[in-house]
This record gives C-alpha cells, sequence and structure tokens, in this order.
C-alpha cells in the first residue's frame, strides 16, 4: 500500500509539470513530497497498535445476584413456593462448589416467607450469613417504587426490613439496594442516612459518566451511590475485560462491583457463573476476579480517595405509564397508608392515655406488611400480569379490615372515656390532623323509633345545619345519613355534638345557589356548559379573580401510539378529543344548605363517565367525585384544567417533601397534590386528588391522569368500574400561604363521626391530644415504639417550606424525649420541659422523637 502511494504521488508530479512552467515546478514539487511525507505518517500511525490498558490493573467485584420480582408475569404465591426457595437452595449448592462465593439478597419479606414455610431452608441461609458470604442488602421490606409510596410508608420499609435484619441475623444493613426500581425521589438520600444505610445500588434513571457518585438530597444528606456496569443479570460466561474497558472511560475508577447471575423469575448464580471465576481468575488477559462483599466494596471505594462527581437532584424518571395503570392498586395504597396512620395514631392516645388496655400492635403491624409487600415496584407500578392485581387486593382487603378493627375499637374506648351526659344523643367528630378543621363530616345516625327530623347541635346549644343524605324507616326503627359542617374540631381530638328528634327539617340559613348552570357558596362561582358539561368559569368572589382559561375544565381523551399500549411506556399526543364535546347530560342532584351538587353524565365510545361537582358551605375548595365505566384500549383520560396565570410554576408533592420542576408536559408522579402559581406569587391553583400519581403541566396547563387502557402484561388492565376524587383549590399567595398540603391531608383523611352512649368520663366534650407547630411542621406518624415489650411512643415531623424552624410539640402526658434514627435507636435526648417539647428543625429536615409516656401511663 506504500509503494503505491509513493507510486500514484510522483506521478500526479510529472503529470503538473508538464502543465506548469518551471516558476512553478519547485513549488508543485515540494508540496508533492510533503503530501507524501503526510501521507506516510497516517500509514504507519494506522498500523501503530493503540496502547492497551494493563487489564491486570482491573479488578471485578463479583457479588452474586439474583433479582426476584415478587410478583409480575406470576403471582406472589409462586414466588414463595417456587422461584425463591429454588433460587435459595441453587444458590447454596453453588456455594458448596465454589468455596468463598458470595451472595447478596434483599427484601427481607422473602427472608420472612422461607422462614415460614421453608425452616430448614431458613437455618441454612442463617448459617452462611452467619459466615459472612450470605449477605442480606437493601434494608427494605421489599425493592419498592420510591415515587408512590407517601415518605411515612417508604420509612416503614426500613423499619420492618433492618429490624428484621437485626432481629434474625444480627446485621445492621448498611448498603441500600434497589436496582430495579422505576425512579428515585429527592428525599430518599436523608432516608437512606436516617435508617442508618451510607451506599446505594441501583440502575435505572442513573446520572450519565458516571458509575459512582455522591448523591445529595435535599437537606443535605449525601450517600454514595453507585451503578452497577451491565444492569443486574451479568454473565460471567465470556469473560469481563471488554465489559471493564468500557465501563472505565467515564471513569478513573479500576475496580468494579458487579452483580451476576440469573435473576427477575430467580436463579441465582448459574453453572456457567461458576465456571468462568474457576476458568478466569488467573487469565492474564482478564481482569483479576474477587468475591465480593458490597460493604467492603463500598469502603475501598471511600479509602480511593477518588474525586466522585456531587449529584443533587431527584433520579427519575423513566416508566411514566406506571404511574396511573392499574388504578385499583393505587387506589388501595391510597386508602390504607391514610387508614393506618390514622389507626395508629388514636391507638396510641387510647392506649398511653390509658383508655385502651393493649395497642394492636398484631394488626397494624401485618396490615403494614400488606402494604409494604404490595409497593414492590411491578406491582404498585402496574406492570404485571391481571392475576396479580386479583391476589394483591384480596390481600388489601384483609389489611383494611385489621386497621379498620384497631381504629373503629380505639376509637370506641376514647368515646368512652368522654362525659356526654346532656340532651339527645352524643355525636363525636375525631380529627386525626393536629391543627384545627372546620369540615363537612358524615354521620350515620340510628333510632330505635320512628322519626322524622334530625336536629344537630353542638356543645354551646347552637344548632347547625345538617342536610339529610338518607333515611331509612323500618318498623320500629329510623336511620339517617347526614352531612353537616363541624366547626373547629381541635387538632388531633374531637367535639362533641348533639342528635335532637325534630318535627321537621330546619331550613337552610345561608342556602347555596345551585341551576344545572351555576355552583355558589361564599367563596365562588362555578359555571357549567349545559350542553357539553365542561367547567368554563372558576370565580374567587374574595379576589376577584377568574381562575380558569378558555376552554375551560373537561376531560381529554388521548390515543396512545403505537397500537399497543404497555403498562410501562404512553406516547400521548399533547391534545387529545374532549370528552362532552357531543354532548352531556347535566342535571342537579342535591340542593342543601351543607351542599350542593351537579352531576354531569358523558358518554364517550363505549364508556361512561359520571361527574358530581360539589360545593360546600363554608369550606374553600370544589370536590369533584367521578365514576367511571371504562371500557377502552389504548387510550389515556386526563382531567384538563387550563389556568388563567402568567407563567406559571409547577410544583409537586413528593414523599416527605415539595419539588418544583419544568412546566414541560412531562408525564411526572406526584402524591396527593400539585400547583401551579404565578411568577409574582400572588395567586395560584392547587389539584388535590384522592387516589392519582400521574399528572402534568405544560405551560398554564395542569393535567391529573385519571385512567389507561394498557394492554400489556395485562390485555384488560382497568377495565370495569371506578371511582375517584380530586378538589380545585384556588388561593390567594403561593402554595406555601395557602397550606396547599394541609388541604390535601384533609381531603385524604376527612373528619369521622361516632355516633355514642349517653354516660360520664374523664375528658370534656371538646378535647385535642396532640397539636404541632408551626404550620411548616407536617407530624407524619404517631405510633407505639416497635416491639412489643416497648412502651414508648414514636413522632414522626418533617419540615416542608425549606426553612429552618423551631418546633413545639403539646403533648402532656410524656416524661422524657430522644432523637431516634427511622428504625428508633435513641441518638441523644432532647433538653427541656418534654411535656411541652421543642427542638429545631434544618431545612428539609425529617425528625423522628422517642417519647417516654409518664408513669403510670
Amino acid at each position: 500500500m506504500i509503494e503505491s502511494t509513493i507510486h500514484g504521488i510522483r506521478r500526479d508530479i510529472m503529470e503538473k509539470r508538464k502543465r506548469l512552467s518551471s516558476s512553478f515546478f519547485f513549488l508543485s514539487f515540494f508540496f508533492g513530497w510533503a503530501s507524501l511525507s503526510l501521507s506516510l505518517a497516517d500509514n504507519r500511525a494506522q498500523h501503530q497498535p493503540v496502547p492497551q490498558p494493563d487489564i491486570r490493573a482491573f479488578t471485578a467485584h463479583l457479588i452474586g445476584h439474583a433479582h426476584i420480582d415478587l410478583s409480575w408475569l406470576w403471582l406472589w404465591e409462586e414466588t414463595v413456593h417456587e422461584v425463591a426457595p429454588q433460587t435459595f437452595w441453587g444458590t447454596l449448592r453453588q456455594m458448596d462448589r465454589l468455596p468463598g462465593l458470595t451472595f447478596a439478597q434483599s427484601q427481607a419479606c422473602l427472608y420472612e416467607a422461607m422462614e415460614k414455610h421453608f425452616p430448614e431452608l431458613f437455618r441454612a441461609i442463617h448459617r452462611k450469613i452467619e459466615a459472612g458470604t450470605w449477605i442480606p442488602v437493601g434494608g427494605m421490606w421489599v425493592e419498592p417504587d420510591l415515587n408512590m409510596p407517601d415518605g411515612e410508608s417508604l420509612a416503614r420499609q426500613f423499619l420492618y426490613g433492618k429490624r428484621y435484619f437485626l432481629d434474625k441475623f444480627g446485621i445492621d444493613v448498611k448498603v441500600g439496594w434497589n436496582p430495579d426500581s422505576f425512579g428515585h425521589s429527592f428525599q430518599l438520600p436523608q432516608i437512606l442516612k436516617k435508617a442508618g444505610l451510607d451506599y446505594y445500588v441501583f440502575e435505572r434513571c442513573a446520572p450519565e459518566k458516571t458509575p459512582v457518585f455522591w448523591w445529595e438530597g435535599m437537606d443535605g444528606s449525601r450517600i454514595l451511590a453507585y451503578v452497577p456496569p451491565g444492569w443486574y443479570l451479568v454473565s460471567l460466561k465470556d469473560g469481563l475485560r471488554n465489559l471493564l474497558l468500557e465501563a472505565s472511560r467515564e471513569t478513573p475508577l479500576k475496580d468494579f462491583l458487579l452483580l451476576y447471575g440469573e435473576g427477575d423469575h430467580g436463579g441465582g448464580p448459574r453453572d456457567s457463573d461458576v465456571a468462568a471465576i474457576l476458568k478466569f481468575r488467573d487469565d492474564p488477559t482478564e481482569p483479576r476476579l474477587e468475591l465480593a462483599n458490597p460493604e467492603a466494596y463500598f469502603k475501598k471505594l471511600v479509602d480511593l480517595n477518588l474525586s466522585y462527581p456531587v449529584i443533587k437532584r431527584e433520579l427519575n424518571f423513566t416508566f411514566p405509564g406506571c404511574y396511573t395503570t392499574q388504578v385499583e392498586t393505587k387506589r388501595f395504597n391510597r386508602r390504607l397508608e391514610s387508614l393506618l396512620l390514622e389507626a395508629e395514631k388514636f391507638s396510641s392516645v387510647a392506649f398511653f392515655s390509658g383508655y385502651r388496655d393493649y395497642y394492636p400492635e398484631r394488626d397494624l403491624d401485618e396490615a403494614w406488611k400488606v402494604i409494604l409487600r404490595n409497593q414492590f415496584h411491578d406491582i404498585l407500578d402496574g406492570s404485571s400480569i391481571g392475576p396479580v392485581y386479583e391476589e394483591s387486593h384480596a390481600a388489601y382487603e384483609k389489611a383494611a379490615q385489621r386497621a379498620g378493627r384497631a381504629l373503629d375499637f380505639s376509637l370506641e374506648t376514647i368515646a368512652m372515656a368522654v362525659n356526654t351526659e346532656g340532651l339527645g344523643s352524643p355525636l363525636l367528630v375525631f380529627n386525626s390532623l393536629p391543627w384545627e378543621r372546620t369540615e363537612p363530616v358524615v354521620a350515620q345516625v340510628t333510632f330505635s323509633r320512628p322519626v322524622e327530623a334530625i336536629a344537630i347541635m353542638d356543645s354551646a346549644g347552637d344548632e347547625i345545619p345538617c342536610q339529610v343524605l338518607r333515611v331509612d324507616k323500618r318498623p320500629g326503627q329510623t336511620s339517617f345519613e347526614v352531612i353537616f359542617l363541624a366547626p373547629s374540631v381541635p387538632p388531633l381530638g374531637y367535639r362533641t355534638f348533639r342528635i335532637l328528634e325534630a318535627r321537621s327539617q330546619a331550613k337552610p340559613r345561608i342556602p347555596l345557589v345551585v341551576t344545572p348552570t351555576t355552583l355558589e357558596n361564599e367563596f365562588f362561582k362555578i359555571t357549567i356548559d349545559p350542553k357539553k358539561g365542561w367547567m368554563t368559569d372558576l370565580l374567587d368572589k374574595k379576589n376577584r379573580r377568574h381562575f380558569l382559561a378558555a376552554p375551560g375544565y373537561s376531560l381529554e381523551a388521548i390515543p396512545d401510539e403505537p397500537e399497543i399500549m404497555s403498562a410501562w411506556e404512553i406516547s400521548l399526543k399533547e391534545a387529545g378529543e374532549r370528552i362532552g364535546e357531543k354532548g352531556a347530560e347535566v342535571t342537579i342532584v342535591e340542593r342543601g344548605p351543607v351542599r350542593a351538587t351537579v352531576r354531569i353524565k358523558s358518554h364517550f365510545r363505549n364508556s361512561v363517565f359520571i361527574q358530581d361537582v360539589q360545593l360546600y358551605a363554608g369550606v374553600p375548595r370544589l370536590d369533584i367525585r367521578m365514576s367511571i365505566d371504562w371500557q377502552e384500549r389504548n387510550l389515556m383520560v386526563k382531567a384538563a384544567v387550563p389556568v388563567a396565570l402568567d407563567s406559571p410554576k409547577a410544583i409537586f408533592e413528593i414523599p416527605f417533601g415539595v419539588i418544583q420542576r419544568p412546566a414541560s408536559g412531562d408525564e411526572v408522579p406526584a402524591l396527593k397534590w400539585m400547583d401551579v402559581s404565578d411568577e409574582s406569587g400572588q395567586f395560584g391553583l392547587s389539584l388535590l386528588n384522592d387516589s392519582r400519581y400521574g399528572c402534568d403541566v405544560k405551560g398554564n396547563i395542569m393535567r391529573l391522569s385519571l385512567i389507561r387502557g394498557a394492554t400489556y402484561p395485562d390485555p384488560e388492565a382497568d377495565r370495569g368500574h371506578h371511582e375517584l376524587a380530586f378538589s380545585f383549590y384556588p388561593h390567594a399567595g403561593t402554595w406555601k400561604e395557602a397550606l396547599t398540603f394541609r388541604r390535601a391531608l384533609e381531603f385524604n383523611n376527612p373528619l369521622r363521626a361516632r355516633w355514642t352512649l349517653i354516660h360520664k368520663g374523664k375528658l370534656p366534650s371538646v378535647h385535642s391530644f396532640l397539636r404541632v407547630m408551626p404550620e411548616n411542621v407536617v407530624l407524619t406518624a404517631l405510633k407505639k415504639e416497635m416491639g412489643y415489650a416497648h412502651r414508648n411512643i414514636i413522632l414522626r415531623v418533617v419540615e416542608i417550606f425549606g426553612q429552618e424552624t423551631g418546633v413545639v410539640v403539646e403533648l402532656p402526658f410524656v416524661a422524657e424525649a430522644w432523637e431516634t434514627d427511622l428504625i428508633e435507636r435513641p441518638l441523644a435526648k432532647l433538653p427541656g420541659d418534654v411535656r411541652m417539647l421543642r427542638f429545631q428543625m434544618k431545612p428539609y429536615e425529617i425528625k423522628t422523637v422517642r417519647l417516654t409516656p409518664l408513669a403510670g401511663r
């Protein structure tokens, strides 16, 4: 090739000499030979071998792994009785074949299942844990979704997970482990640190160009995060040279932790993996191989003193379809999270105040385990086959029975301690949130005689407007379902009302205005298109501000592309067909002193949407309660709200926090609320919800994803009847001044009414058990300390505004207070008068406090 190149250049020179005059000959000759020199140099460079790094300078730290999906294309029952035991027995056999082989296994619920169903296998695992080759990791009950569970649920994942590993094996897990979760919320670094973990292994939504980095959370907490090369199911059969060379391109690191083995449906280290370790560990053309312990590997990373990048943001998003698919599972999750936290609060009050003899720990623990197991990423995310949801819903129902039993009995014992003497029948209204509330409450009242009408009186003897929703008259018995506005119900407490027989139902004092096109109370005036059912105007009367932009609130049906709409992916067009375009039925269904309701019934293809638009006297929000008969496939429906604001900011609730995201139209997860407020911070509109997680904001249009028609892996996903509710909350100021997070908690935790007997009692007719101040500090839990032998109270709060603040907790029956971690291990004693507990909180901090009751409590 070199000779032909030289010959070609010389021929070119001779031809040029014939054409050019002698004055240009030398110049041409010079450039010709310069070209020859460059060409020769290029050819030498092309044939010069590129220096290769010494592959023996690299080390593959090998940890056997079997990512086990608790349910996905199979049921939990199959995982317990086939997938897990076969994987674990197989791994134990591989350990016998290759002494020193190490294996990492997360998900405490799997260990508990083996302990219950396969005790011999559990004992064999225990022996390997004692030997240091079987390594519990993760510290959580399962490998959950990390965007849709409430912050308190994530705290319980670690509480139940780490306490199990500590109690059964004496292992304090330090390495977080969630390689397949579909994204990671911004408060996770703090949650990990507060749970006693320092490191985190994951795969999805990782930052580019770095396998190792410091992940810094909202509060400044840092953990060392690692993304294993080659995913979490590496095969060792063909060696690791190319994998490590590729991984080293973006980092000076030469030591890499690799997760090898068969997974998803179990498997663990393969025969081919063991053979490859034996084959390649002394091969000079392959990297060095070490059988690794993940915690030891992370300590090595720290000791290397390399400058790892710092990433300070949430690690999201992927699989946006999962925020909405299988909506009933998501509804169960939200409902049970709220129910269990409420049951814990009132059970704690009843037990530690001496009104209940024992705390219902068994019921609450078993119910929590159901919630936590079903937060596994493929279950809660809706990406499993249909039978998985039949199985999980049956478990949810049993958990709801346990939680409801704990709550009902605790409320009953508190009610029995209240002095309810007086006229009529006593009705106690309970508030589970630590601030005073004035809200509507629904009550069931039964008389053992014929009764025509009732009246409700407050503790001062003043009549409260009430509205009868239903009357059931039977021989010798009359039952009423009523709704009334309960004023000033104390923080985490109750207020007593009196139910009296009346000759006729009282007329409303300040009637709500309702027509087929209008709803109006003292706060808002709502205008509805009578032909299409769209809400065209939302007027804030106090601020004289219209909150809806044209064309107003409606439902959008958006086709998905491609034809098969999976649980994971959506590829939605920006806009779809507005439901109601071809007409809707608009009727008045309630006209009363407490609530007015306009019903909008719309047909779309083979589906039916019924929206009850509800306005209350004395309540500054607008509720929409929706019933859907859903029969569509490859389609998504969103509630679209164009807001009359300029350049709004988009704010979303996340676990234990709040985050601003670009108003880009991307589908993102949120918990109980999202908000758009103008740049100046003068006005905003919050959208509260009771069971939905997917949403988007583009410009000034806020949309909540209501339902989808995914066809894979469950071709019948979400077909059938569904109910949900969401609420418009217009406000002055930002979400902080408007206390949107409180309104969302109220929407998800309505006041509870309990009809009780007339009796004496030590408690007054109105009482508060606990109050937390200031308003930017949110109480997330009040519960008994974990463990039957313990008799302390656990209180947890989170600072939500992002500002340092002093906290005051009024809880009068406490003798001593200690700050603890999320695993309820003491850290430092809190000074001062603990009956009026005071402490400082940093911006976005999660703080857990253990309270010792006074003697005799």
